[in-house]
């Protein structure tokens, strides 16, 4: 009989963070080395968790791992619950280093992974005592967590209406067709949309701001895909590229594979997929302390990248 959860029988972190990391990575062996444990090990965390949910999590093919409906469900509360987590050893650095300030911030894949990381390292040149906290959930989930007063800053990169919240344009962004080097499609200039319907489509989960962008300037040229595969993360449709199909993912997120030669972006022909990045805060009550001098200094600076 499943082991069921209660409060006084939680999933341990060690378990979440095996199964965020399956999904993020798209297997078990890339949790393994992300962790630092052996295949195993992973196995075991991850058992473990189906033991405490009742239920399978994972799907294991040629694909990789992916997760199951049940999988997609907890997903993003598991990485919340670690985020959580995190936060309880980063209060208690802070609170050993004495004159640390807390600065908690949610953003989206896109941003969190291939743009922030480089801004925080510059701000915290500034004010080294200033301690971020993040957490990379889609851009839902970022506007849940600033309305809900969990974090003092976000940052989002879909479609998802604003009111109420203060935003600032941070950076502009294209998203491409991007296939494995070996698919046919490899060496293409661009692509008509006309072309997409009936091709292997792989996509980000309903609630993430790339696919939100992608759908609604697809929507407008007539054409509507039907993936063949959901994933939580951009690492998970990138490794699933390997087998074939193609996806719609920003430019920034591919500049490492492009690099070495592993993934391509091609364009859509006549088709306007640009994006802009926001950060995103609450009017009320108005930011104070280390919220208010990031946000000054994301102004400052995203005004400076953008200056001709």
């Amino acid at each position: 009989m499943p082991t069921t959860t209660s409060p006084a029988n939680p999933p341990s972190g060690g378990e979440l963070a095996a199964f965020v990391a399956a999904v993020d990575t798209g297997s078990v062996q890339g949790a393994a080395d992300s962790l630092q444990l052996t295949q195993s090990a992973a196995t075991k965390r991850i058992q473990a968790l189906e033991r405490h949910l009742g239920g399978t999590l994972l799907e294991r093919g040629r694909f990789g791992a992916r997760p199951t409906e049940l999988g997609r469900v907890i997903y993003l509360p598991a990485k919340q619950a670690l985020a959580q987590l995190e936060s309880v050893t980063q209060a208690a650095a802070a609170s050993h280093a004495g004159s640390s300030v807390t600065l908690r911030l949610s953003a989206s894949h896109t941003i969190g992974e291939f743009l922030l990381p480089d801004w925080l390292s510059e701000f915290r040149a500034e004010r080294p005592d200033v301690y971020p906290q993040l957490e990379i959930v889609n851009s839902q989930g970022v506007l849940d967590a600033i309305r809900d007063g969990r974090s003092d800053i976000g940052f989002v990169e879909g479609l998802d209406r604003l009111e109420g919240l203060e935003s600032l344009t941070v950076a502009r962004d294209t998203l491409l067709v991007v296939i494995a080097t070996e698919h046919r499609w490899a060496g293409r200039k661009s692509i008509a949309a006309r072309e997409l319907p009936g091709q292997t489509y792989l996509s980000r989960e309903t609630a993430s701001g790339t696919r939100a962008v992608a759908a609604a300037a697809l929507r407008g040229a007539g054409v509507e895909l039907t993936p063949a595969l959901e994933a939580a993360s951009a690492q998970s449709l990138k490794r699933a590229l390997a087998a074939g199909g193609f996806t719609l993912m920003s430019q920034l997120a591919i500049a490492a594979e492009q690099r070495a030669g592993t993934l391509a972006g091609i364009p859509v022909h006549g088709l306007d997929l640009g994006r802009e990045l926001h950060a995103v805060r609450r009017r009320r009550p108005a930011s104070t302390g280390a919220a208010r001098s990031f946000w000054r200094w994301l102004a400052q600076t995203t005004a400076q990248d953008a200056a001709p």
